[in-house]
């Protein structure tokens, strides 16, 4: 049975799903498909669920830290009962997801998508859906690790799914989600291993800044192993056993292997080729406007594009560019300036713009504000022991180039640099603000010269 719309989504997360409405708003004819369950990685397997989990890392670790100035008895994580919570939200999701399609009058298909020709779609071998427009959302999955014993590593979607949390947990890979979940297992009491290829963890990150979330994590009794790449992996015992190539075959013990090397665009399911789509390492080739570069029809919006973040807020945004070039033709380009990143460490690190290393390779005159923050009233009132600042002043203009902030509410104050960045105001214009007070966004005037 053949369907003809003006516009079919490949995913039904938060790109897919924002394109999806937003044609829909212009007028548009539009059906969605995906392979799984409604809502995608974030909502599904990705953020939703993960800050639940950090939510509950918190606030134990907020209890742990404060516990010598007078909180007690200090909070413990029920791991079981916080994934009920967790797994009560995220149940939800599917079925909230497809009432809104069919309430906006989408039209839902469930299946494997597979091009047959470069306008015409097959779900399941079975319908076939031929479109003006094809836009893929299909997001990433895991990296695939390739060494003897690879069975035996989990992936983080299977982490946020534990029943039980086991003694002892080892992670593959020293990125955002690692260092994410890793602080999450150790605040509900498991010991953890960080196992990093390369010799610094959180490479998009600025150096100077991640050395102080390193020295944190290690004071939480986080281990955090770099240089060394994970070779083989047996069982032994009943532990898992997982070697290092460090020229010695290094052992690291555990009861759970994650695999946290990184996420890669879930392409390989489309059948590309006869679709005409081009792909490259990172995901599918686009253009400026984020079409296609070899078939017209074809766009691609999230971690299935070939974009410089795997952010959910780049996701959306991506999914509103999109849908503005399909409606009214190649008139907008996804802008990049100023997106914010976190790693939700407890506490948190936080960044945006440019790193020290990188505005010194770009040229520019800048002078750097730094300072660790630990003494700071907001840090004493909860226990803080790490906390650091690090901000890019432009010589001449005053203008942020760049902001890096490790401690407490790190995810919500870098909002106001991220601000900064994108709109061009300068230190001068941040210290003019009457921030509400005390608050750590208050802190912003000791940050600044």
């Amino acid at each position: 049975m053949e369907h003809k719309v003006d516009v079919l989504v490949i995913g039904t997360g938060s790109a897919g799903c924002t394109l999806a409405l937003e044609c829909r708003k212009a007028g548009r004819q539009v059906a969605v498909v995906d392979s799984r369950s409604y809502g995608g990685t974030g909502g599904m397997r990705g953020s939703q669920p993960e800050k639940y989990l950090v939510k509950a890392a918190q606030v134990a670790q907020l209890s742990q830290q404060m516990s010598g100035i007078g909180i007690h008895p200090a909070s413990r994580i029920d791991w079981p009962a916080l994934m009920r919570s967790k797994t009560a939200c995220t149940d939800a999701v599917p079925a909230r997801t497809e009432e809104e399609f069919r309430k906006a009058g989408i039209e839902p298909f469930y299946g494997t998508a597979r091009f047959v020709s470069p306008d015409e779609v097959a779900i399941d071998g079975e319908t076939a859906v031929r479109a003006q427009a094809v836009v893929i959302a299909t997001g990433a999955h895991p990296a695939r690790l390739e060494f003897p014993g690879a069975e035996l590593v989990h992936s983080t979607d299977d982490f946020l799914e534990l029943p039980v949390l086991p003694r002892r947990v080892l992670f593959i890979g020293g990125g955002c989600l690692a260092l994410s979940l890793a602080h999450v297992a150790r605040a509900a009491g498991a010991a953890v291993t960080i196992l990093q290829r390369g010799e610094r963890i959180l490479k998009r990150f600025d150096a100077e800044v991640v050395r102080r979330l390193n020295e944190s994590a290690k004071s939480l009794g986080i281990t955090i192993v770099t240089g060394t790449t994970a070779s083989m992996a047996e069982m032994n015992r009943g532990a898992f056993i997982t070697y290092g190539r460090t020229g010695c075959a290094e052992p690291f013990p555990s009861e759970l292997i994650v695999n946290t090397t990184g996420r890669v665009a879930d392409l390989d399911h489309l059948n590309l080729e006869a679709g005409q789509v081009t792909r490259n390492r990172y995901g599918v080739a686009v253009n400026e406007f984020l079409q296609s570069v070899s078939n017209p029809r074809v766009w691609a919006i999230g971690d299935a594009c070939d974009s410089p973040f795997q952010l959910s807020t780049v996701a959306e945004m991506e999914g509103v560019v999109v849908a503005e070039n399909i409606v009214k033709g190649k008139v907008a380009r996804p802008d990049y300036h100023g997106v914010p990143s976190v790693v939700f460490a407890q506490p948190p690190l936080a960044g945006v713009g440019m790193t020290e290393e990188q505005a010194a390779k770009s040229g520019a005159r800048f002078r750097i504000s730094r300072g660790a923050m630990n003494d700071w009233p907001s840090s004493r009132q909860i226990g803080q022991r790490h906390a650091f600042y690090k901000i890019l002043i432009e010589q001449d203009s005053g203008r942020i180039l760049g902001a890096h902030l490790f401690g407490h509410n790190a995810d919500e104050t870098i909002n106001v640099f991220a601000m900064a960045i994108k709109f061009g105001l300068s230190a001068h214009d941040l210290k003019q603000m009457l921030w509400s007070y005390p608050t750590n966004v208050s802190d912003l005037k000791y940050m600044l010269p």
